[in-house]
């Protein structure tokens, strides 16, 4: 692997070869190995591997010098190992070259030129993402602003930053070197529903730039240096930095919208944001076929494996990903007009307008109408917790018939006065996390209450008939204390 994201780049020469031959004789070989030619210049041929085990779409790249030609294989989308790949792709197109410069006279190779000349375009024409060349050489190429890549380092180490001070132990000792404490990242910027809709909205931007753990931090970085590369060339800087702007402040709200009291943080849903401006334009006959579908491969299988762990148990924040994600979307069909090859400065002044104006409207109009009695429902959860654990009481008495008393007139009461603010919380404007919990505490505190009714029972019949009845609300209990994580 050389360099982000992973390629392989060699040179090759001709003896008494004419600029048409070596072109002819590259075209053959990628034809013959049965590659997709995207592009074909008077100074380049541009073409993609087959989608297999021993390849997976990487962009082939052959540039066409005074003196040497130069090869690139450079692997598409976000892939961080290449596994050899692009090696083996530029030394089996040059052993196939090497076998069609022997074996074909110069006669067929000036018919095959002739007969395909008409499908050679100016230098230029095309569009592409992937780069033949390196931005990134090595690790610490990541961090430095170069032409075409100047954003995307910028925001990189800005998030490291923030990252290496709040974890330093010695400002922050309730950290650790690995991890930000939870109240250290509510305290500069994580956005919590309490606090971004009640007096704090710049939280919408901050909690783009706080990261869980270290790991949590690399592969959010990794694929911010991915998209920039792709992105930040065609956009610009600063409409990259809108783009990645308004994709965070949308993901951070859509957040919202899911959960009231679990704070959100992390780059990932503007990072879903780029990955979808990516794709957007991977379905447009924007880029070249053999780009296109390299892209829509990669991108997409990325974008649909990372979201269906939404069925799975996991601490990622899926509304934030698929906020991001639309906003992206979006935000690519409004600037589309403006990222033509030809598109005058007007066009593109107007796109962006367009695209920033329709955006800013949607992310107030989504501030405004989110579910706002988040410190009521904070408030009941306390007294729930409270009498839960008022009721729990029971399991400290001592005899039968305290133990009676204590189920009749305080286990019982606790668990319905529970069951009653259930019904007041139902009422209130809530988020879907917190509506589809509210099922789960209304069936822990009924299942409670059964428990305590039965047990009720049995010391006042002195018999044990409820027995398999209480085990398996014991059961039953369990689990929703699992699932609560209580």
């Amino acid at each position: 692997m050389i360099g982000f994201p992973p390629r392989y780049g060699a040179t090759w020469s001709f003896e008494n070869r004419s600029p048409a031959e070596q072109l002819i004789i590259f075209w053959l070989a990628v034809e013959k190995m049965g590659w997709q030619v995207s592009e074909v210049t008077p100074g380049s041929i541009t073409a993609f591997t087959n989608f297999s085990l021993r390849s997976w779409n990487e962009q082939v790249s052959i540039r066409f010098m005074p003196e040497e030609v130069s090869l690139f294989s450079v692997s598409t989308g976000v892939q961080i190992f290449d596994l050899g790949r692009n090696r083996q792709n530029v030394k089996r197109l040059l052993k196939t070259v090497a076998a069609i410069a022997a074996e074909t006279s110069p006669e067929t190779l000036h018919a095959a030129y002739e007969e395909r000349r008409q499908r050679i375009r100016p230098e230029g024409e095309a569009i592409h993402l992937t780069r033949s060349r390196r931005v990134v050489a090595g690790f610490m190429q990541v961090f430095m602003p170069v032409k075409g890549y100047f954003i995307t380092p910028v925001l990189i180490v800005l998030n490291v930053f923030i990252f290496l001070l709040l974890t330093n132990k010695w400002l922050f000792p309730e950290s650790s070197g690995w991890a930000p404490a939870q109240q250290v990242l509510e305290r500069f910027g994580a956005s919590f529903k309490p606090l971004t809709l009640f007096g704090e909205p710049w939280r919408l931007v901050t909690a783009a730039f706080l990261h869980a753990d270290g790991l949590h931090l690399f592969f959010n970085m990794y694929a911010i240096m991915v998209c920039g590369i792709y992105l930040e060339p065609l956009l610009g800087r600063w409409r990259f930095l809108l783009v990645y702007l308004l994709c965070a402040v949308m993901a951070s709200l859509t957040s919202l919208w899911w959960y009231d009291i679990t704070p959100s943080l992390g780059a990932s849903g503007a990072v879903f944001g780029l990955f979808g401006f990516i794709l957007t334009l991977s379905l447009h006959h924007f880029l070249e076929p053999g780009e296109r579908k390299a892209l829509l491969t990669s991108i997409g299988l990325y974008i649909l494996l990372s979201l269906s762990t939404i069925f799975l148990s996991t601490n990622f924040d899926h509304a934030s990903h698929i906020g991001g994600l639309v906003a992206g979307m979006l935000l690519a069909q409004l600037l589309y007009a403006g990222l033509q090859k030809n598109a005058s400065r007007g066009v593109m002044v107007r796109s962006t307008a367009l695209a920033t104006g329709l955006m800013l409207i949607i992310i107030s109009a989504v501030y405004w109408l989110l579910p706002r009695d988040v410190n009521d429902y904070m408030a009941k959860r306390a007294r729930l917790d409270e009498n839960y654990i008022l009721a729990s009481g029971v399991y400290r008495t001592q005899s039968d018939e305290e133990r009676m008393k204590w189920l009749k007139n305080y286990a019982i009461y606790y668990m319905d006065e529970n069951l009653r603010i259930m019904d007041e919380i139902d009422r209130l404007s809530l988020g879907y996390d917190s509506r589809q919990q509210n099922k789960l505490l209304r069936k822990l505190y009924s299942t409670r209450k059964k428990i305590f009714t039965l047990n009720y029972q049995t010391l006042r019949e002195g018999r044990n008939r409820y027995d398999r009845q209480i085990i398996e609300a014991v059961h039953e209990l369990e689990q929703m204390h699992r699932e609560l994580n209580y």
